[in-house]
Parts: structure tokens; C-alpha cells; sequence
């Protein structure tokens, strides 16, 4: 296995000024959002590389927020208690999801989320293909997103549209696409 790009002084060097592992993996050029951000978070450790400094990221308790619980709470445990269970992740918004994903290590963005942020944007929830609504015979129906273009990894709102199941199996980039009328040799 060759030499790492992220050499023990370049790692020391991205750290030294960074206030958190997401501003030092721009400093190296890397997507803080990528898989890499592990690796380097993991080889920053075992080098020593002191990160200690480092401010934790995600959603900070505010004043606003505190002052409530604390309020109705007997004790430092009980707030503790109460405000790990509340959902401190920031929601990412649409305009960061809705983008085409060029990385090399790209995941794949669940469609629940991308069907959030369709809907935020203003995509009215109805097949693109019939006009169906997202209830059918009194029953829900689930809408699927489908990549016009067949690329799941580019998100942008241009390439994507809600399909009812009906419409989005006839399509030619359903489950991968370019199997349709195949079949196999016996």
C-alpha cells in the first residue's frame, strides 16, 4: 500500500488553524461531508495531531432553548437527560441537497429526503406522468423520485420528477434501467 496523501506535517498543518474537523478537511481540499472525513479524522488520532481545540459541530444549545428545560427540570441530569433525546441535527436545506454530486466517493441521497426538498421547493405532489395524487382509492399512495437523465447521483430539481409506481416502472431508468424486454438465455 502506497504512502498516504495526508502526510503527518499537512494534517498538523490543516489542524493548527482549523476550529473543527470540517474546516480543516477544506483546508485539505476535501469534502467535509465525504467518506474521507473518517479516514483523516482516524489517522489525525493516531499521528497525535491535536485536535483538542476543536469546537463540536451540529446545532448548539442556545439561551432560547435551555432556559425551558431548564426551567421545568429538578436537576443538571434532567435537563442533560431531556435535551439528548430532542433531534439536535441541523436539516440540511433543499438548495444543499438538490445538487449534482460529482465526488467520486458520491452516496446515494435516501428519497424520502430528496422528496422533502422537491416539496419544499415548491413540486406539487402529483405523478408527473399521469397526474395522479398522492392518494389513490382512499388509500396513500407513495410517490417515487425518479432521475429523468437515469444518473442517481445527480440531484439537481431539473432532473428529477415524482412518479406514482405505475408510471415509474415503465420507464426506461426504473431499478437501473436498459433491462426491459430481456430476457434470460435457459
Amino acid at each position: 500500500m502506497g504512502a498516504s496523501a495526508y502526510t503527518e506535517e499537512r494534517l498538523r498543518e490543516a489542524a493548527r488553524g482549523a476550529r473543527t474537523l470540517s474546516e480543516a478537511l477544506e483546508r485539505l481540499g476535501v469534502d467535509p461531508r465525504s467518506p474521507t472525513r473518517c479516514y483523516i479524522a482516524r489517522r489525525m488520532r493516531r499521528l497525535g495531531v491535536d485536535t483538542s481545540h476543536f469546537e463540536r459541530e451540529g446545532t448548539r444549545w442556545t439561551r432560547a432553548v435551555l432556559e425551558p428545560v431548564v426551567a421545568a427540570s429538578a436537576s443538571v441530569n434532567e435537563v442533560v437527560r431531556t435535551e439528548r433525546t430532542r433531534d439536535n441535527r441541523r436539516c440540511r436545506t433543499a438548495e444543499e441537497i438538490l445538487v449534482e454530486n460529482t465526488s467520486e466517493h458520491a452516496t446515494r441521497v435516501p428519497g424520502r429526503r430528496l422528496k422533502r426538498a422537491m416539496n419544499e421547493m415548491g413540486v406539487e405532489e402529483r405523478c408527473a406522468g399521469c397526474g395522479t395524487d398522492p392518494v389513490w382509492r382512499g388509500r396513500p399512495l407513495p410517490l417515487e423520485v425518479d432521475h429523468i437523465d437515469g444518473d442517481w447521483s445527480d440531484d439537481r430539481r431539473k432532473n428529477l420528477r415524482l412518479l406514482c409506481p405505475n408510471c415509474h416502472a415503465t420507464t426506461s431508468t426504473w431499478c437501473r434501467g436498459g433491462r426491459r424486454g430481456h430476457t434470460h438465455p435457459r
